[in-house]
């Protein structure tokens, strides 16, 4: 073979090469910024925030800036568009408190307790100046709860996470009551198998104190899952409840999104007055190198 047919197979194996890197990088780019799909519960106003989290292209020319949810014009954004780094994406997250303030007077039981806004769409603001609707799941936004702490006959103790999607939360029982129910708009989560919900109701166990545990690698699931308690259950002055959590998420699919409920404990004491705890169940997602490509590849799939 001559030197020229050398020449021309070097310059076709180099512009095979180049084409084939090209359609790489190609294949692993997004082309726009993608939010994740969003299962959440929050509350206006009272310190409460949620996170809502995007992929975008470390290269991108048109990057998120802020998003905003109409009807809440007070709302507070904290952008943190790079949250955790990958080879080719930012995985970011927009912190958002819906900031309304407390009204001068207490609102009344009922008002605390009208069905939540549901929001499945917010408006995406970007660095270029343009904007658009985009669909985020579901956000269920419960109005604000107002009532003085030394009116709570439930008093939340300690808590913590871990890195497994594990979590509890310990309270102390200040007078005698009844626990009549647990509620949350995304309960079916659980009735799916993705998350087991424990409450571990105990005796006031003399000497003990109700201190904060130490952080653990796995925080252990206690008493019996909230769908098999027999309610409604009497619980005595001193008594203790502690709440924990596990989420398993078998798929990418599952993964990949973003949950955080309020699980509402209803209580009735003993002279009629009904009230409610709240503890929050969060999930973010935490993918690896490997499941972030999964996910770039199949939202483009989608689009």
């Amino acid at each position: 073979m001559s030197k020229k047919w050398y020449y021309v197979l070097a310059i076709l194996f180099v512009a095979c090469s180049w084409v084939g890197n090209v359609w790489y990088y190609e294949a692993n780019q997004l082309g726009r910024t993608v939010f994740l799909e969003h299962h959440v519960e929050t509350r206006e106003g009272g310190g409460s925030v949620f996170d809502l989290y995007y992929v975008e292209d470390k290269r991108s020319d048109k990057t998120l800036s802020s998003i905003r949810i109409e009807g809440y014009p007070e709302q507070i954004v904290t952008p943190y568009p790079k949250y955790a780094e990958y080879q080719r994406q930012y995985l970011g997250k927009m912190m958002v408190n819906l900031n309304k303030p407390a009204p001068e007077e207490e609102a009344p039981e009922e008002e605390q307790l009208k069905e939540p806004v549901l929001v499945r769409e917010i408006t995406a603001l970007y660095s270029d100046g343009t904007s658009e609707q985009v669909d985020i799941g579901e956000i269920y936004i419960w109005p604000g709860v107002y009532d003085q702490e030394e009116q709570h006959p439930v008093s939340w103790t300690s808590g913590g996470s871990s890195s497994d999607n594990s979590g509890y939360e310990s309270a102390v029982v200040k007078r005698n009551l009844q626990l009549t129910a647990f509620s949350s708009k995304l309960l079916d989560i659980a009735e799916e198998g993705d998350l087991r919900i424990h409450a571990d109701i105990s005796g006031l166990i003399p000497g003990t104190s109700y201190q904060s545990q130490p952080s653990e690698a796995h925080i252990e699931l206690r008493g019996e899952p909230i769908d098999e308690i027999q309610l409604p259950l009497k619980i005595n002055k001193g008594d203790s409840i502690r709440i924990s959590h596990q989420f398993d998420m078998p798929s990418l699919k599952k993964s990949m999104q973003v949950y955080q409920l309020i699980l509402r404990s209803t209580f009735i004491e003993e002279r009629g007055r009904r009230c409610y705890e709240d503890t929050l169940i969060p999930y973010q997602p935490s993918p690896t190198e490997q499941e972030m490509a999964k996910f770039v590849r199949e939202s483009r799939k989608g689009s």
